[in-house]
């Protein structure tokens, strides 16, 4: 169970069995997750506007959202100039995305995946920039 999202299905499910009263550990068991998921999924994605009842329509926006939301440390979108600049740099030298990264922790404090440099090289190169040619 590990790293799964839980369906519209499931959330429907939660909301209609908290709806009926149910606690959380006898919802867990009846979905066969853990206890843990069910309190999580209802501290995080129950919105306080609705006066704490949870509805598994917004309970999905608020999940949607909050995996499409970059993390503050993380430094993809957008990159900053000088980042760029460093980026550039360290591919004209034929560093590798790998190397790219780890520097970029090191030196800026930035946690920048190798795949999301190969993204930003993918989307300079839509642009029409020449970054890509550098990889």
């Amino acid at each position: 169970m590990q790293g799964k999202h839980l369906t519209h299905k499931e959330r429907f499910y939660i909301e209609k069995r908290r709806g009926e009263g149910v606690n959380q550990a006898t919802i867990a068991r009846e979905l066969a997750l853990p206890r843990s998921t069910i309190s999580r999924e209802l501290r995080r994605n129950t919105d306080p506007t609705f006066n704490g009842v949870y509805c598994c329509r917004r309970a999905d926006t608020l999940a949607r959202e909050r995996r499409h939301k970059p993390l503050p440390n993380n430094a993809f979108y957008p990159l900053e100039p000088h980042i760029q600049n460093f980026i550039r740099q360290a591919l004209s030298t034929h560093s590798s995305p790998e190397i790219i990264s780890g520097r970029l922790h090191l030196e800026f404090g930035i946690s920048v995946s190798k795949n999301a440099l190969y993204r930003y090289s993918l989307q300079e190169r839509q642009a029409r920039g020449e970054l890509y040619q550098q990889l």
